[in-house]
């Protein structure tokens, strides 16, 4: 059972084991509640590219990451979306946004001739990440998973097991890595062979605390906590997934205007001096003394060594250089670190 505590709490070591081995060798976790939305229809790519910002015109197995924006540039989800045939994709978004996901896609549904269906539950999705992923999926697929077959951000069908799947090699831990899609009525057949094959290289099951430390020693956001639909998406860091130069699509005037006129504010990441303390999110930040914001997440680096938090700071009228020439402290309940 948890105790729970501001300090490290019972399952501390648990979850630092799990980190340990997804940076290491292998872990596997169960992402089933990943929302699942099914997009078809000859209109599927131009509604998509209307909805997304990023560019939905790419060829049959690519993987897209993206978000939906609003008309100020705020980002309504941070989902990636999957070109499974000329005429289908597949949204797949966080589990607990996937109604609100799905209801912003039918809100912005309009004249195009797109069928939109939730299929959550008809597949299951296992996790393998870590340095070893490729040779735990290779003992249990005759398909091939190099980088020239199935390179990052792209998918393919496979055999595993008894049983036929579908790979995506996308990862929110930053570690080599594969999600498998399967139909519910073969997961546990799948989960049992994929964990039967790693037994001998130390395969790791691995729970949601691992996802989040993982996922913030690299920097990356969090819907809910770093994005939200008030964070423009240039300020949140990620204007690499919007792609501007494609036809017009929701946001895109914001998005220029920001380009033109400049941020108001900037996420960074932090890692605090000190090894002890943890951080959780709401935390102020104090640059050259003055509190100019407050964590937005935050979460034990254990590959790093210490808390690591991130957070937005104003810099209106600055460049990135001066914004990281200022010193900056974490109000960790009272302490300044």
């Amino acid at each position: 059972a948890y105790e729970y505590s501001w300090k490290r709490q019972n399952w501390f070591e648990n979850s630092a084991a799990e980190h340990r081995a997804v940076r290491e060798n292998v872990g596997m976790y169960d992402m089933a509640s990943f929302g699942k939305i099914r997009v078809e229809g000859r209109d599927a790519e131009a509604f998509l590219n209307y909805v997304c910002g990023a560019d939905m015109s790419v060829s049959v197995g690519k993987i897209v990451y993206t978000q939906f924006l609003n008309k100020r540039g705020g980002i309504e989800a941070d989902v990636t979306v999957s070109r499974l045939s000329e005429a289908v994709y597949l949204v797949v978004t966080p589990a607990i946004t996937r109604l609100a996901d799905q209801t912003w896609l039918r809100r912005h549904l309009g004249d195009f001739n797109v069928v939109i269906t939730d299929v959550t539950a008809g597949e299951a999705v296992l996790a393998g990440m870590g340095p070893n992923a490729r040779a735990l999926l290779q003992k249990v697929s005759p398909n091939d998973f190099s980088n020239a077959v199935n390179p990052f951000g792209t998918l393919q069908q496979i055999e595993i097991g008894m049983a036929q799947a579908r790979v995506h090699r996308v990862s929110y831990v930053g570690e080599l890595g594969w999600e498998v899609y399967i139909s519910s009525e073969m997961a546990a057949h799948v989960f049992e062979a994929l964990h039967e094959a790693g037994a001998d290289m130390g395969l790791k099951l691995c729970g949601m605390h691992m996802m989040d430390s993982c996922r913030i020693e690299k920097g990356f956001r969090h819907f809910g906590h770093d994005i939200t639909c008030e964070d423009h998406v240039l300020e949140a860091g990620l204007g690499f997934a919007v792609k501007v130069d494609k036809p017009a699509f929701i946001g895109r005037d914001a998005v220029l205007k920001k380009k033109e006129t400049g941020l108001n504010a900037r996420l960074l990441q932090f890692k605090l001096v000190d090894a002890e303390p943890l951080l959780y999110h709401n935390e102020p930040v104090l640059r050259d003394g003055e509190i100019v914001g407050y964590l937005s997440s935050g979460a034990y680096g254990h590959t790093l060594g210490a808390a690591v938090g991130l957070g937005y700071v104003p810099c209106k009228g600055e460049s990135m250089a001066e914004v990281l020439a200022s010193s900056y402290e974490i109000d960790v309940a009272g302490v300044l670190v």
